[in-house]
């Protein structure tokens, strides 16, 4: 086994989930383990081919509940899922190769609806790495079962609550003790699901993490006035704006793990046959406006907040299958254009017009989606 498994963690963390267990030992039939398989790499060498994965533990728990963890290689990511006797996700654990686990736990309803979803803290619980011990698993199966959804410990736990309304879609999430909030306006739903992050398995550092994503949207898109707002772990992160079925606005909301990043707004107007998306970074009142006609970019014009031109872009197409920029800056001295650069860029390296009011083209949420 890779010697980034064996730390100095692992006793400490299989005492914290025995220790856990004490409430759920109280069954007249304490749960055991029924079976275990374990493959490696070191014993299978068509392991990595089969599973994609180089270590591999599959446990069956007498009330056939199980759980299956998978440690890849290239990172050494990893990931424990825990299931119950129907199929349903109880729990994960999970972690890049470099940084601190994440441990999750699902509630339902009486209907089968993801009701609940209790973090632990990270940086408050010991590594998960030397875990893969019968011990362990069923020292954390057993904690699942003596997770209080009603009465969290906030000091270890955070716990996201998703509340349905009479119609039996989900109109508020709330985060105890944060007092984080997400309420659906009237008319409007909110969809929710954890999902993996888009390097779960690929980064060693951002891997290995599940993101909680709530998409607010309309209940009925009657009449084609409406928005969608996009959340990730209640962060916001796109808007989308339609009237009379048509996208005319979109919103990129700034990643605050990436220093310097900015909310970008577009907004999308129709004269004389063209089409103008006008930008908004941040809390600049400069404007960027992007003129398209007939799928292509014609002209780009950067203006100030007291309506100076300040930088404009001429786009012209050749029969070469290239195309013509002519670029003139403002001098700030005389307050008068500069004389004109001109420059070739071949078409194929010109922006896509659908691309104008995507949110995420240009935005730091790749992680995310």
């Amino acid at each position: 086994m890779n010697n980034k498994l064996n730390n100095s963690h692992a006793p400490a963390a299989v005492a914290l989930l025995l220790s856990l267990t004490v409430a759920a030992c109280c069954h007249d039939k304490p749960l055991e383990i029924s079976s275990s398989v374990r493959y490696s790499q070191l014993d299978d060498e068509s392991l990595v081919a089969e599973k994609g994965c180089i270590e591999y533990d599959s446990i069956v728990f007498s009330d056939n509940s199980y759980a299956v963890m998978e440690l890849r290689n290239a990172p050494q990511n990893m990931l424990t899922r825990y299931v119950d006797s129907g199929g349903r996700l109880m729990a994960t654990v999970s972690a890049p190769s470099e940084t601190y686990a994440q441990r999750l736990v699902y509630g339902y309803d009486d209907k089968g609806r993801l009701r609940y979803l209790l973090r632990f803290d990270e940086l408050g619980e010991p590594q998960l790495w030397e875990e893969n011990t019968d011990s362990a698993y069923l020292g954390f199966r057993m904690a699942i079962d003596s997770v209080d959804f009603h009465n969290p410990d906030t000091t270890r736990h955070t716990l996201t609550e998703m509340v349905y309304g009479d119609g039996g879609w989900v109109s508020e999430i709330r985060e105890t003790p944060t007092g984080k909030c997400l309420a659906a306006p009237e008319g409007y739903r909110i969809e929710v699901k954890v999902d993996q992050c888009v390097g779960f398995w690929s980064s060693d550092l951002d891997g290995g993490r599940y993101l909680l994503k709530a998409d607010i949207v309309p209940i009925s898109a009657g009449g084609g006035t409406y928005f969608i707002k996009r959340f990730v772990d209640f962060m916001p992160t796109t808007e989308m704006h339609y009237a009379g079925g048509r996208l005319f606005k979109s919103v990129c909301h700034p990643n605050p793990r990436c220093p310097g990043d900015v909310k970008e707004t577009v907004t999308l107007t129709a004269v004389d046959g063209a089409n103008i998306y006008t930008k908004v970074y941040g809390s600049s009142r400069d404007t960027l406006a992007r003129i398209w006609k007939g799928g292509l970019l014609r002209e780009e014009v950067l203006r100030s907040e007291w309506g100076t031109i300040l930088c404009t872009r001429h786009y012209t197409s050749l029969l070469s299958g290239m195309v013509r920029v002519e670029e003139r800056n403002i001098d700030f001295k005389t307050l008068q254009m500069k004389p004109a650069i001109v420059t070739m860029l071949p078409l194929s390296g010109m922006p896509h017009e659908e691309d104008e009011m995507n949110p995420l083209k240009h935005g730091n949420w790749m992680e995310a989606y």
